[in-house]
């Protein structure tokens, strides 16, 4: 029989369960679905969206048990007729936050994403977690086709670092009086999400980028070069990139400080009568061609690189790791669905570490 048969069998209880086995709640229902315990009148997983993608079990037991569309024919209710009204409907709300937080997050043109600075992510239950650190030096012994009989194999060195990352708070807070969110359509309040969700991703790329450039207290700060002259050539593009395959990473992001991105996109490749069709767009649209293999973008205001003369190049699929602590919830269940509430607050831990040295590359302008 099914555990779950209709809307009021999602219950806190079913909270704190995912919460005993690291799941969100919308990971939990899924879950619940997937081993046949939402009732098929709730579920359906054949179910696609416009795109042809399956429709998430949380979704479809918000529209399916709670008759609710938040992001088409209820766009326009109110978050009070939407979630309480109905008392059943009041633990959807929660739910609805922090999948909505999730899913409205907005890439702009041409601005860092955290895809670009992070990797891979790591769960822990700590407040602090030693990161590892992976050595690569290229070298004569490094050969493979000379590895004569008998000798030592090159090694790729995993180490732990002398330095812990701490886990922080990110997130914030979105504050308003109760009549003020119960009255918000919810398409007004996906907008207050959005505005949340920015804030919150331009702050962990601020700190990503510190470490990217400075290192997390293992030694392992960005490799860098000086350019040649006042002025940037494709020379000096070179000797980034060869600096950057000696750590054995292939840069495919570049971004930094104001002037110098600017000068970067004001050489002759871009600017130039024999520029490329890319450049033209980018003097048509704004969007930025890519530039020796990797493609600008702007960093947040008031990163580590406002004020330099330095320009930092970003393997992608060589950058941070985010630790994370799967203990936090986005938001606090029992107040909001008591509607004791003056503010919606999104709260995250997380911390960054760099395992590669060669993560990032500077580029330092005379």
């Amino acid at each position: 029989m099914p555990k779950i048969k209709k809307i009021n069998d999602l219950t806190l209880a079913l909270k704190t369960e995912a919460h005993a086995e690291r799941r969100t709640f919308a990971q939990q229902i899924q879950h619940l679905a997937d081993n046949g315990e939402i009732d098929s009148s709730l579920y359906d997983p054949a179910t696609r969206d416009s795109t042809g993608a399956s429709v998430a079990a949380w979704k479809q037991v918000m529209v399916r048990g709670a008759g609710l569309e938040p992001r088409g024919r209820h766009a326009a209710a109110t978050v009070n007729d939407a979630f309480f009204r109905q008392e059943d409907n009041r633990i959807l709300f929660p739910l609805y936050i922090e999948e909505r937080y999730r899913e409205v997050g907005r890439d702009s043109r041409n601005g860092l994403t955290l895809a670009d600075v992070v990797t891979d992510t790591q769960p822990v239950e700590s407040g602090v977690v030693n990161t590892q650190l992976l050595s690569f030096q290229d070298d004569e012994n490094a050969d493979l086709a000379r590895v004569a009989e008998g000798a030592e194999y090159p090694v790729l060195t995993i180490t732990q670092g002398d330095a812990v990352v701490r886990l922080y708070k990110y997130g914030g807070r979105l504050e308003a009086s109760l009549e003020a969110i119960l009255n918000a359509s919810l398409s007004t309040f996906d907008r207050w999400l959005l505005k949340v969700r920015r804030q919150a991703d331009r702050n962990k790329i601020r700190k990503a980028l510190d470490i990217l450039k400075n290192g997390d207290g293992n030694n392992n700060a960005a490799p860098n070069v000086n350019a040649a002259g006042a002025t940037l050539t494709a020379a000096d593009f070179v000797a980034l990139l060869m600096k950057a395959e000696e750590y054995g990473a292939e840069p495919t992001i570049l971004t930094g400080a104001t002037a110098a991105l600017g000068q970067a996109l004001s050489m002759d490749v871009v600017t130039g009568t024999g520029s490329t069709a890319a450049a033209a767009d980018f003097r048509d649209t704004g969007t930025f061609p890519t530039l020796f293999g990797m493609r600008p973008k702007l960093p947040p205001q008031r990163s580590v690189l406002t004020g330099t003369d330095q320009l930092l190049a970003i393997d992608p699929a060589a950058a941070l790791t985010m630790h994370y602590d799967p203990r936090f919830d986005l938001v606090r269940y029992e107040d909001i669905i008591r509607r004791d509430l003056q503010a919606v607050q999104i709260t995250e831990m997380l911390g960054f570490s760099k395992p590669d040295t060669g993560a990032a590359t500077t580029l330092t302008l005379q």
